[in-house]
């Protein structure tokens, strides 16, 4: 039997990504989750599977935020997901990158104040995905946290600053599939549910497209 294609999540530390295949799944109680005792604990990458999941999710370890663990352990898992991604990359139908958009003002305004000729984590990742043709979304998690005044103002924050670097994000109401040149994004909350719906959606057409 051919092995079962691979949906990728991936993101920070403790943004919500094992909250967030847990309703990915179709049998939610029997995943115990991934997240360790503090943030970038996980280092196993193994695949998630059930009997009535047509595809693998694979949950890679948390990077980043990482204070009481050190460069060198935070280096580690970086190169630990790009040798991941580098040699699976031809078994992912599609990607999710999980983001915490309490963080998002933080993260980029940092770069751009101490260094602006360095990448902010978070685009330096989008770019690395676009490399591999794999086709992605960018889930912005914990919307519930946030009042709705605030979070248009952070994702159009996001999306302008993302445009400076070469990357194209739109909402996914508006993606067109047929055109992928623009990066799809949606508002999230893993503890509401908020849009999981869409969210299974796109997954379901990407997986369709995926050679089988």
């Amino acid at each position: 039997m051919k092995e079962k294609p691979s949906l990728l999540i991936i993101g920070n530390s403790n943004v919500g990504k094992s909250a967030t295949t847990k309703l990915l799944l179709p049998n939610p109680k029997k995943f115990k989750g991934k997240t360790g005792k503090s943030p970038g604990s996980t280092l196993f990458i193994e695949p998630i599977t059930q009997v009535n999941l047509p595809y693998k999710i694979i949950d890679l370890p948390g990077f980043g935020y990482m204070r009481h663990k050190g460069r060198r352990r935070e280096d580690h898992i970086k190169n630990l997901i790009i040798v991941h991604i580098e040699k699976h990359h031809k078994e992912y139908f599609f990607g999710i990158v999980v983001l915490n958009i309490l963080r998002i003002e933080q993260q980029i305004t940092k770069y751009f104040i101490q260094d602006k000729n360095s990448i902010p984590l978070n685009f330096e990742l989008l770019q690395f995905l676009k490399e591999f043709d794999i086709p992605f979304i960018v889930l912005l998690n914990k919307i519930d946290k946030v009042s709705e005044l605030e979070m248009r103002r952070i994702i159009a924050f996001f999306v302008d600053a993302a445009r400076e670097y070469g990357l194209n994000l739109i909402h996914l109401d508006n993606f067109d599939k047929t055109n992928e040149t623009k990066i799809p994004y949606l508002e999230f909350s893993a503890r509401k549910k908020t849009n999981l719906g869409k969210l299974k959606s796109i997954i379901q057409h990407y997986f369709n497209l995926f050679p089988k």
